[in-house]
């Protein structure tokens, strides 16, 4: 047995007994019998539209991130892009604060031959998207449903405010090292700085490799830049991506037969209820905040 599969093996261990300690953790307080009992009253036509709004919403950062890449002359398919958004997802899930996702993109986007450089400013193109995206969805959602938000639950608007703020501070800093050569440049020094500090050697070489790439990344930056078409496509394709993930819960309401809240209610809220706890790495924040206002619908 090689040492490659003896790997494969133990890994998949670990991941199955992940899922295992997590569904226990989810169903020990919850009798199995009722809640099945529940799930054949739903609707299997509205659970099977969440389904598809959910696989197009990994497609969609598959779309985004080849797009990208295509741009700035990297030879890669539509599914090699579903490819690293499923990496993304799977290692924000398992990592804390979801840290672990971008890194381990860029990862196996090295292992496939393609330049660091390129790869970082493809996520970041598609991150930022996202970014303006949301902050732009939850206060348009904020706005119209002020008073509501108000009478129900009225300090949710203070998570919305730091979250809309926090949200606006990672997406300009990402801005700014797009256009900011110097920005990154003095982030290396920093990083080097610490590298020094753990008597790291040939730390010079590390901090000339740096440089290489942010060269590379600043000529892909201004190619991306230049083609505003392909940036209005990426935006369009995020905007319907997060159309359809916040449609998702109003399609799960609906199969169990309700319908006193309306789509555009459902849709709105959820953009605010997202913004809101997506900066917090605290655990079942989203879902607890779910459950305040949808109580109230």
């Amino acid at each position: 047995m090689n040492t490659k599969f003896k790997k494969a093996i133990i890994n998949g261990l670990i991941f199955i007994f992940f899922i295992v300690l997590t569904f226990y953790i989810i169903f020990k307080d919850h009798n199995i019998d009722d809640i099945l009992r529940i799930l054949k009253t739903a609707d299997s036509r509205f659970v099977f539209l969440a389904v598809l709004c959910m696989c197009w919403f990994v497609m969609s950062e598959g779309i985004n991130i080849a797009r990208t890449l295509k741009l700035l002359g990297c030879n890669i398919n539509f599914l090699s892009g579903i490819k690293y958004a499923l990496v993304g997802f799977f290692f924000s899930s398992v990592t804390p604060s979801a840290s672990g996702g971008d890194p381990m993109q860029i990862y196996y986007m090295k292992k496939d031959g393609l330049p660091i450089g390129k790869s970082t400013l493809a996520i970041l193109t598609e991150f930022s998207s996202f970014q303006f995206v949301t902050i732009t969805m939850s206060i348009i959602g904020f706005w119209l449903n002020y008073q509501f938000i108000e009478n129900s639950v009225g300090n949710i608007k203070y998570f919305l405010m730091l979250g809309v703020a926090v949200n606006t501070i990672i997406l300009g800093i990402i801005i700014l090292s797009i256009f900011s050569k110097r920005l990154i440049i003095k982030l290396v020094d920093l990083v080097c700085k610490l590298l020094w500090k753990f008597k790291v050697r040939n730390i010079e070489g590390f901090r000339d490799k740096c440089i290489e790439q942010i060269d590379s990344y600043k000529k892909g930056a201004k190619l991306l830049f230049q083609n505003p078409k392909v940036l209005l496509k990426i935006v369009l394709t995020t905007i319907l991506q997060i159309t359809l993930y916040h449609s998702i819960p109003y399609l799960i309401y609906r199969s169990f037969g309700l319908n006193e809240a309306s789509y555009f209610q459902f849709l709105t809220l959820q953009a605010v209820l997202y913004i809101s706890v997506s900066y917090m790495p605290l655990p079942r924040s989203s879902r607890l905040k779910r459950r305040w206002i949808y109580a109230n619908l």
